[in-house]
């Protein structure tokens, strides 16, 4: 048996012993590492607590817990940047529509002064009911002021959100950080392919069936003038428009609200209402918008939505400004109008994903997120 038993025993053999041990501590453990055992007939010492042990800080820092990766799609950007709060999209809008709505008011007194000035170019004020100047394809100054009225919307968007993040500013282009050129290239290709295409078959097709050619109104003076800002000015204005309502907006929704459904369809009234035209054009334009969203989320940013627009755009206005088409009717618009507009979107949203696809353009940003965010 072992010494402690030994001692247990003690007590039932002590009256044959002759001279009793002498109360005392018993001796220390092995060693003299262990504890100091009770003294003999006393209860035994409870052993103390481990956390009264001190931990180590590395293990406590081991405890906390870690960011963890996730991949965000596009309208949910604004949670890349940890330092970004949901109130944010809400200040640069305050910053950027007074900034924007400034500077369009100048720019119409300006015209406005241009207007009355002895000798001055000759500028019409007047507008269609669509909102629109009634010689924007004869005056090429009223071209110029009505498009770059619009293109004062990329700055102001910019600068806003320079000033409240979410950085870096790259990531209103696309999920790379940057607008990525050579697939803006690729898709404004595609675009305009796919719109010549389309249009030459819509006025192909009825001549060949003997309808009469269009008749064309071209006054080079003017017209060329009205080619150049065309094809210089109206991609920015188109770019500028994607990054207010697919940019802005559909970021500022993903911030609030996870599904993409949501920052998809929510610009789409908003977008809509910034164009006069009659029903069915609306509905067109609505039908435009919801692609672009779309695409957004599909390819990771605005660059297959700009190809969109720039191609709708400047297809139209190059054919209004030879007098094939009015780009800026309010009236006169049927179903067919319509359909025309869904085999285009379509049609380019379905090219734009094969190949997106193929390329393997990058659709998502990984980062780490704080833990218990979402992503």
């Amino acid at each position: 048996m072992t010494d402690r038993h030994s001692r247990a025993s003690e007590p039932a053999s002590s009256s044959s012993r002759t001279s009793p041990t002498p109360p005392g501590p018993a001796p220390a453990g092995p060693g003299g590492a262990g504890p100091a055992e009770s003294p003999r007939g006393a209860p035994p010492r409870a052993a103390e607590p481990l956390s009264a042990h001190p931990v180590p800080a590395g293990a406590a820092a081991a405890a906390a817990p870690a960011p963890r990766p996730a991949e965000l799609a596009y309208h949910r950007l604004s949670r890349a940047d940890p330092r970004h709060r949901w109130w944010k999209p809400l200040v640069e809008v305050v910053i950027s529509a007074p900034l924007f709505f400034l500077v369009s008011i100048v720019l119409g007194l300006l015209l406005g002064m241009v207007a009355l000035l002895p000798g001055g170019p000759d500028v019409s004020l007047e507008v269609t009911s669509s909102g629109y100047p009634t010689d924007i394809f004869t005056q090429p100054l009223v071209f110029f002021i009505t498009f770059f009225s619009i293109v004062i919307m990329l700055p102001c968007v910019l600068l806003a959100r320079t000033i409240m993040g979410p950085a870096p500013l790259g990531l209103i282009s696309s999920v790379a950080g940057r607008l990525r050129w050579g697939w803006l290239g690729l898709c404004l290709l595609a675009g305009f392919g796919l719109y010549a295409v389309v249009q030459g078959l819509l006025i192909g097709v009825p001549l060949a069936a003997g309808a009469p050619a269009p008749e064309t109104s071209f006054d080079p003076a003017v017209g060329l003038w009205i080619l150049a800002l065309t094809l210089v000015l109206v991609p920015v204005q188109c770019a500028a428009e994607e990054f207010a309502f697919r940019g802005y907006l559909m970021q500022t929704i993903g911030r609030w609200l996870r599904h993409p459904a949501w920052a998809i369809v929510l610009p789409v009234p908003i977008f809509v209402l910034g164009h006069g035209y009659d029903p069915w054009g609306q509905a067109s334009v609505g039908a435009m918008a919801l692609v672009a969203g779309y695409l957004c989320y599909r390819t990771g940013g605005l660059e297959a939505a700009i190809g969109l627009h720039v191609s709708n755009n400047v297809i139209g206005l190059l054919l209004g400004a030879i007098g094939w088409a009015d780009p800026f009717a309010s009236e006169g618009g049927s179903p067919f109008d319509l359909a025309v507009a869904l085999v285009l979107d379509l049609g380019y949203a379905a090219l734009i994903v094969l190949l997106a696809r193929r390329r393997g353009v990058q659709t998502r940003r990984r980062v780490l997120l704080p833990p218990g965010a979402r992503p």
